[in-house]
């Protein structure tokens, strides 16, 4: 009876210690990210909050075109680096889903020659890429420096390097990495958003940004996870939300305002919750 007593004893602690084991791992919350800023960001801000809620967070960088079927085959349980159209043309089995819209990277448009202003403007330039450039051209048709731009079913209808407007405004197109360089060489630069901050220049220094509300929400990048999971296992909801709740949160605002000098939007016109719409 005593053996007895003795291996049940035992039987009852390995199981007890099972238990805690599984309880580790329901508090791990993994997560692949782009570098900069979603890394960034998660590391920065959110991991101190989801350690207060009980919660460990394990962020890695993967490249972007493998960070959807790493979250569709269990690899990791989110990834933050995409917005809902690039979401919704995901083609895997497992559908992913976002459970908020956390930050948008805007365009802006900067000043480049010292005695430059926007009363005055003769050159301006722009990123090469396509859709950078197109994208640029619509920026500076909505901030009325350009009446008209060379932008015709998502496609520039010029060729070469330049293009001048009926304003006699010359726009050319330089290689991104060449953007902060000569940017003194122009009246004004529009720079995407990484290439601010790679390239050090401040928000202070930024004239004009893309604020329509309709485009910050729509382009916002989201933390997207996997929906039946999300749907049917009540831990990984659990870990979801305590995750979704911290880039939500004002510390995460607050953080990439100070963290990016004003450069990426991240305020209540970009943080959205969707986790009602997950049906």
């Amino acid at each position: 009876m005593k053996g007895l007593k003795y291996i049940l004893g035992s039987a009852a602690l390995v199981l007890a210690l099972a238990s805690c084991g599984n309880n580790g791992e329901d508090k791990n919350i993994t997560v692949c990210a782009s570098d900069v800023p979603h890394a960034e960001i998660l590391n920065g801000s959110v991991k101190s909050y989801v350690e207060a809620q009980g919660y460990k967070l394990n962020v890695t960088v993967l490249d972007w075109t493998t960070q959807n079927d790493a979250v569709a085959n269990g690899d990791y349980d989110a990834n933050y680096f995409q917005h809902v159209p690039y979401l919704e043309t995901y083609t895997g089995t497992t559908e992913l889903v976002a459970t908020c819209k956390v930050h948008y990277e805007p365009l802006g448009i900067y000043k480049g020659k010292a005695d430059a202003s926007l009363d005055n403007v003769k050159s301006i330039e722009v990123c090469d890429d396509a859709s950078n450039a197109i994208r640029a051209f619509e920026l500076l048709k909505a901030k009325g420096i350009l009446s008209e731009i060379p932008v015709k079913d998502d496609a520039l209808t010029f060729e070469g390097s330049s293009w001048t407007s009926t304003e006699g405004i010359t726009v050319t197109l330089i290689a991104e990495n060449l953007l902060v360089s000569s940017r003194t060489d122009y009246d004004l630069a529009c720079l995407p958003c990484n290439t601010a901050l790679t390239g050090n220049v401040s928000a202070d220094e930024r004239l004009l940004v893309e604020d329509d509300p309709a485009q910050v929400s729509l382009k916002a990048n989201v933390l997207a996870v996997r929906k039946a999971d999300y749907l049917n296992n009540a831990s990984y909801k659990a870990k979801i939300d305590v995750l979704t709740d911290a880039l939500l949160s004002t510390e995460t605002s607050t953080f990439v305002k100070n963290q990016y000098n004003g450069v990426i939007t991240c305020d209540s016109s970009s943080q959205i919750d969707l986790r009602s719409l997950i049906k």
